[in-house]
C-alpha cells in the first residue's frame, strides 16, 4: 500500500504486478533480489508505475545483478514507458558505464535494457516453469487495464488491479485460491455528488467487491489499493460483509500468505 505492488512467487518465478512507489524499499525489506523479476502491470497509471525507473535502475547498477533485460508485461503505451526510462537514466548508464571501466568490473550493458511485451486482449502471457499468468481485461484507464491470474502446481492467485465491477474478472476468477482485488469506499453524503459517483465506474465498492467475492468463491480475499472517502477500513469492512461472509483480510505493507494444499494461510504481518 506505499505504493500498488504485489509479488508472487511460484516455483522460481518472481512476479510483481505494478511497480509503485517504494517497491524496491518494500522488497529489499523481504530479501528479495532484485535480479531475475519480472514485471507485469496492469495499467499505466502514474501511482503504479512510479517505482519502475527504480526497480528496474537497481537491478543494472551493481555489476552482480541483472545482466539481461528486464521482462516486462504491460498494456498498449508499455513500449513508450519502457523507452521514455530508459531515455531518462541515460545519463546515469554513461557515468556507472566509465566507474565500472576504471575499476576493471564487468557492466552488464544487456541488463541496461527492458524486454517489453504489449497485453492487448484477454489470454495466456507468460508460459515458464510450470508457472502461467493469464491476462483479464478489467474496467479501468479507457479500458485498457488488465488482472491478471497466476496457475501453479493446481493453485491460483488473481490480482484485479484498478476496476470497476468487472464480470470478465469474475469469471476468469473462478476456482482461484486467493483473490487480491481493489476496493473504493465512499460515504454515503459524497455518493450523492455526480463526481464521486464517476468514480465507482473505474473502482468497485466494497458491496461490489463482496457480491463478486461471493461469486467466486476464494479461500481467501485481500483487499489491496484501498482508497477511503470519509470512510474507515472497519466500514469497508461492514459494507462487504453486506454481500459476502466468506475469508477477508484487508491489505498491509508486507502481508504475506502461502498457498498450497493446505489452502490460504495468513503468515505475516
Amino acid at each position: 500500500r506505499y505504493g500498488p505492488s504485489t509479488l508472487v512467487e511460484a516455483g522460481d518465478e518472481k512476479l510483481v504486478f505494478d511497480a509503485g512507489r517504494g517497491v524496491i524499499v518494500r522488497l529489499d525489506q523481504i530479501k528479495v533480489p532484485m535480479k531475475n523479476i519480472t514485471v507485469f502491470l496492469t495499467h499505466l497509471h502514474s501511482d503504479h508505475i512510479n517505482g519502475l525507473g527504480d526497480l528496474w535502475a537497481v537491478g543494472y547498477m551493481t555489476p552482480t545483478f541483472r545482466d539481461k533485460p528486464m521482462k516486462i508485461y504491460g498494456p498498449t503505451g508499455i513500449a513508450e514507458v519502457t523507452a521514455g526510462i530508459k531515455m531518462a537514466f541515460q545519463p546515469d548508464i554513461d557515468i556507472r558505464t566509465v566507474e565500472a571501466a576504471n575499476l576493471g568490473l564487468p557492466f552488464h550493458l544487456s541488463g541496461v535494457a527492458f524486454d517489453a511485451t504489449q497485453v492487448d486482449r484477454d489470454g495466456v502471457v507468460f508460459d515458464k516453469g510450470g508457472v502461467k499468468v493469464t491476462a483479464i481485461r478489467v474496467n479501468h484507464a479507457d479500458n485498457k487495464a488488465f488482472g491478471y491470474r497466476v496457475d501453479y502446481g493446481g493453485h491460483s492467485v488473481v490480482i484485479s488491479g484498478d476496476t470497476g465491477f468487472s464480470k470478465n474478472l469474475m469469471e476468469k476468477a473462478r476456482g482461484a485460491d486467493l483473490i487480491i482485488h481493489e476496493v473504493m469506499g465512499i460515504d454515503d453524503k459524497r455518493l450523492k455528488i455526480p463526481l464521486y459517483k464517476s468514480f465507482l465506474t473505474e473502482h468497485t465498492s466494497p458491496e461490489q467487491a463482496g457480491s463478486l467475492f461471493a461469486n467466486v468463491k476464494p479461500k481467501m480475499a485481500v483487499f489491496t489499493h484501498i482508497i477511503l472517502v470519509g470512510v474507515s477500513e472497519d466500514e469497508i469492512e461492514k459494507k462487504t460483509r453486506k454481500t459476502y461472509s466468506g475469508p477477508l483480510k484487508v491489505g498491509r505493507d508486507l502481508m504475506t500468505f502461502i498457498v498450497d494444499e493446505d489452502g490460504v494461510r495468513h503468515i505475516n504481518p
